[in-house]
């Protein structure tokens, strides 16, 4: 069977398929100056009431326009949709440097704990949704307070909720609040224009690598390559190489958003959708982002890279970056312009040269003997990165990635999903002071470990909850939890939720390392918008 014709078969048919998912953003402007305008005064040119005033992502557009549709009863077809979210994302959108502090949201990196910040804008705002979804908007004094207005006739009981009813709080909004945001999050119309100029003649490479990690699977190579079809929509073509010689292949579609933000829809051999959410810098071509499986996005991978064709050295990844001593292993190098000429440390013999390419060099190494564990640069040509090896000759301890996690009951065949949790034990190492939990403590890599859990306290203990609440792989640390709805034969006919710790054991030198996590199995998410 002729392979190659069957793959150009397939990549023509996919490239007839461009009408079909094309954006175009001067029909979006049509659109917003004959739909929109219904409700919005003014003109694009100098300005839309409300929409003039605010600046997002094209996934806080989506969710700006599908609630038009939803609760105001703008008509739109679904191309005229999408037009609308290009248009807007295009002209006013955010820069790469607005997105990257709250870029997780984005990502849908699963069970992340945002960092503790103002008590007050917490309590009045935070304790509904995430600080990333405020964080992602840009809004002059006014809109902020058209804002939270907003939220006072359009969520009519949330002023009896807790921190709440016990204040004023709309007062408390507009006195405090509206200052705040105005100065963290305001329109700042000059950072746009500026970033616009900078990016007026970028070109989107058609070609990038990456390194990434995957909890499942552990360190990876990937390309993307991407064939432009119609204005800033493409075909891609995504694949991955895994250090534990797994691979993964798929292909779709792209868009790309105010020139750093690109989106792909992707499907595997097997039916399998993928969704990629890639952060563009258009300055230096570097990129970072995630892949995960559009059903259920807690499971992926995250993904950092640069354009392959960049005409500067940089070393975008090296993995794995520990290895035991006495161990032998493939040492893979990842990045642009690679220079063939590698300077390994004196603790990192190399047996051979697997292969080479100004984007990715690999190598069988074997680290020396050594009694401790230390931290070595490494050079290529004439660009390094230090500490980029560490070399150990045990593990002293474990942690479990995440720490504290979430996974939701569901189904498996219905509309709403169960939500699964993947778990990874790393190692580390205690350091130089041979103590747990300082400062030079140093990380190592995933290990192989047998996956258990318990009941966390008492009361988990007595509601069999380890029994009701799901399984969890031995050898994998995938959490499957259970069927979703009332259980008949738990006790008051409850939900499958559950409150365990999760275990890791590891054996080394006929001794035990063990470490936990907390998780609870909860119910659905019934309302999960795309920037929660």
């Amino acid at each position: 069977m002729n392979y190659v014709n069957l793959s150009k078969i397939a990549f023509g048919l996919l490239l007839s398929s461009v009408s079909l998912f094309a954006v175009d953003a001067n029909n979006g402007a049509k659109v917003l100056e004959t739909k929109c305008i219904a409700c919005h005064t003014g003109s694009l040119k100098d300005g839309l009431s409300r929409i003039s005033d605010q600046r997002k992502t094209p996934e806080g557009w989506y969710m700006t326009i599908n609630r038009m549709q939803r609760i105001h009863g703008l008509l739109l077809t679904q191309q005229e949709e999408k037009d609308v979210v290009k248009y807007l994302s295009d002209n006013q959108g955010l820069t790469p440097k607005e997105i990257k502090p709250f870029k997780y949201v984005l990502d849908k990196t699963p069970n992340y704990q945002e960092k503790k910040t103002d008590e007050l804008f917490t309590q009045m705002c935070i304790r509904c949704h995430s600080q990333a979804r405020i964080g992602l908007q840009r809004r002059t004094a006014k809109e902020w307070d058209g804002l939270v207005n907003f939220h006072v006739a359009q969520f009519i009981s949330f002023e009896v909720q807790a921190n709440a009813r016990d204040r004023d709080w709309l007062g408390i909004a507009q006195k405090k609040i509206v200052p705040y945001l105005e100065k963290l999050y305001g329109k700042q119309e000059k950072t746009w224009t500026n970033y616009l100029k900078s990016v007026k003649n970028y070109e989107l490479p058609l070609s990038w690598t990456f390194e990434g990690h995957s909890a499942k699977d552990g360190d990876f190579d990937a390309t993307l390559k991407l064939t432009k079809a119609k204005d800033d929509s493409y075909i891609a073509i995504y694949e991955q190489s895994y250090l534990n010689g797994k691979s993964f292949k798929a292909s779709g579609k792209a868009i790309l958003y105010s020139k750093s933000e690109l989106r792909i829809s992707l499907k595997d051999a097997n039916g399998i959708r993928y969704s990629q959410i890639l952060h563009i810098n258009p300055i230096n071509s570097e990129v970072e982002g995630r892949i995960y499986q559009t059903e259920h996005s807690e499971l992926g991978a995250s993904l950092k890279g640069i354009a392959s064709d960049n005409k500067k050295s940089v070393i975008t990844g090296i993995f794995p970056n520990a290895i035991k001593s006495n161990d032998k292993t493939k040492l893979v190098i990842v990045g642009s312009s690679l220079s063939s000429d590698i300077t390994l440390p004196k603790s990192l013999k190399l047996l051979k040269t697997i292969s080479k390419s100004k984007n990715k060099i690999e190598l069988e190494v074997l680290a020396k003997d050594i009694n401790s564990v230390k931290q070595f640069d490494l050079k290529v040509g004439n660009t390094s990165i230090k500490d980029a090896i560490v070399i150990y000759n045990k593990v002293d301890y474990l942690k479990i990635i995440p720490g504290y996690a979430i996974s939701r009951y569901g189904s498996s065949t219905e509309k709403i999903k169960k939500e699964f949790t993947q778990f990874e034990a790393i190692g580390f190492s205690n350091g130089a002071d041979g103590k747990k939990g300082t400062s030079d403590d140093i990380k190592l890599k995933p290990v192989n470990v047998i996956w258990n859990m318990k009941p966390f306290d008492e009361q988990a203990k007595e509601d069999r909850d380890i029994m009701y609440a799901g399984s969890i792989n031995r050898y994998t640390g995938l959490f499957t939890p259970s069927e979703g709805g009332y259980n008949p034969t738990r006790k008051l006919m409850a939900n499958n939720v559950g409150n365990l710790m999760i275990t890791a054991t590891f054996l080394q030198n006929n001794k035990y390392l063990e470490a936990k996590s907390h998780l609870i199995v909860t119910v659905p998410k019934f309302v999960n918008p795309p920037i929660n």
